[in-house]
């Protein structure tokens, strides 16, 4: 069963909702303006030119005679864009390898001319040690004039990933950054002095052939630097030591219980190097950067298709960020409030996107639950919001409806992708013995919403441009 059917036929919540079919099929539409096929058939086409043929990528135009078309790359969506660059490219594709999450095709098969092996999300192991091999191994059959097509979506970061220091420990210090909130910007930051593979690293491999980043950006900012840890990306101004500091110093209270080795390598962690010279001519490595699609494209497109089922619909900004309890009370207040300056009218959708972050706390002897929290950032956004939304018929925002989810299909380490509230589930709650606040202190977002049936499933999307809320007011 595809996302879309998932999505559209196998949620209750959706399916009893008296507006579900007009809010799955917005979801829908968010999720199809990111789909990474469709992005590549939109950016990369094969022309004839009297010199022979080319390859058009974004903007750009590149001769294929005496070159070969490699395809490396890594993320939940680089598969689906891999295959997509394999249709459109045809014989003028060498070959290639992507490392990918939730694999479609068959693993390891040198017959489709691009491998697909898994990685591992969202710490890196084994799998992601075994599958960087292979790719280093196998860029050593780039020719200096070849060209180097790299889908990068999110999720690279963690499958294609080749630390600088002991594995047990690179996973300890994400482990340990991952549970005390810290942005994803600020990591990927870390990741770019500490992974052999990022900041410009997969670009590395092949120098100096020309490479071209084909990135879906699952980052607020869009910043390709920051888009898996930038593989293609060499060394910017976010990486000079005085940025480094900065950084430091800002991560400094998240890192006070690190033990004092891990947070020496955090502090003087190398770096990154400015992209390759060729030895003879003395260029640098041609590197292109090429965005295909971002959480602005699934907002925007989510906005269309509610105006066209009849909503009036506008981008809720600022973007998603900051801790999702926040995030999902000031959406409630929104929602319940309708503020006159917002510049729409009843019946209204408000659609909102961006990433936010769970501070499950340090782990102590004072916990408020012996139940390991289990949920993600969509579903504590979605439980947060259940108490400012709660009403009883008349209240004006008693038709009152909000949908959060993760546009790869998984919120955090579940098989939910978000979870929809009304103005009427606290009550649904309270009937069953739930209490919102209870859980959102223990972190047990998944099982709130399991009890009532009120998780969103699509299974895994292929795509991945962060996370969406969409709320909306009938009356």
């Amino acid at each position: 069963m595809n996302w879309r059917e998932h999505l559209l036929t196998h949620n209750r919540a959706l399916s009893r909702h008296p507006h579900g079919r007009d809010i799955a099929a917005i979801a829908a539409a968010a999720l199809d303006a990111v789909d990474p096929g469709a992005c590549i058939r939109h950016h990369v086409h094969l022309l004839t030119t009297p010199a022979g043929p080319a390859v058009v990528v974004g903007e750009s135009v590149f001769e294929l005679r005496g070159r070969k078309i490699w395809i490396f790359g890594a993320g939940k969506a680089s598969e689906a864009m891999a295959m997509a660059l394999r249709e459109r490219l045809g014989h003028h594709v060498a070959g290639g390898l992507i490392i990918g999450k939730h694999l479609v095709g068959p693993a390891d098969d040198e017959r489709t001319g691009v491998i697909l092996l898994p990685g591992d999300h969202p710490i890196p192991g084994p799998q992601s040690a075994a599958a960087g091999t292979r790719l280093r191994a196998m860029a050593a059959r780039v020719g200096p004039r070849d060209l180097v097509l790299c889908p990068i979506s999110g999720g690279a970061s963690a499958l294609l990933s080749e630390p600088t220091l002991a594995p047990q420990d690179w996973a300890t210090i994400l482990e340990h950054l991952i549970a005390r909130d810290v942005p994803i910007q600020m990591i990927n930051r870390l990741r770019r002095r500490l992974d052999r593979f990022k900041a410009g690293g997969l670009a590395r491999l092949f120098a100096p052939a020309t490479v071209i980043g084909l990135i879906i950006s699952d980052v607020i900012g869009d910043e390709p630097a920051l888009i898996g840890s930038g593989p293609t990306v060499y060394a910017d101004a976010g990486d000079d030591e005085q940025a480094h500091g900065e950084l430091m110093s800002a991560l400094a209270p998240k890192l006070s219980t690190l033990a004092p080795p891990l947070r020496r390598i955090l502090l003087t962690a190398p770096t990154p190097e400015p992209a390759p010279r060729d030895p003879v001519s003395d260029r640098a490595q041609q590197v292109h950067q090429v965005l295909l699609a971002r959480n602005g494209d699934a907002r925007e497109a989510a906005c269309r298709c509610a105006r066209d089922l009849g909503w009036d619909a506008v981008v809720l900004l600022p973007a998603l960020s900051g801790q999702a309890a926040d995030e999902g009370r000031r959406l409630a207040t929104i929602l319940r409030e309708m503020p006159p300056d917002l510049p729409v009218q009843v019946p209204a959708c408000l659609v909102t996107g961006g990433e936010t972050t769970v501070d499950l706390g340090e782990p102590s002897g004072s916990k408020t639950s012996d139940t390991p929290p289990v949920g993600g950032r969509n579903l504590e956004l979605a439980l947060a919001a259940v108490e400012g939304l709660a009403a009883q018929d008349p209240a004006p925002w008693g038709d009152a409806a909000l949908l959060t989810l993760a546009t790869d299909g998984e919120d955090g380490p579940t098989d939910a992708a978000g979870a929809l509230v009304t103005a009427q589930t606290r009550a649904r709650a309270h009937a069953l013995g739930l209490d919102a606040q209870q859980a959102l202190r223990t972190h047990q977002s998944y099982a709130y919403f399991e009890a009532l049936d009120d998780l969103i499933k699509t299974g895994p999307t292929g795509t991945n441009v962060c996370d969406l809320s969409l709320c909306f007011r009938l009356r």
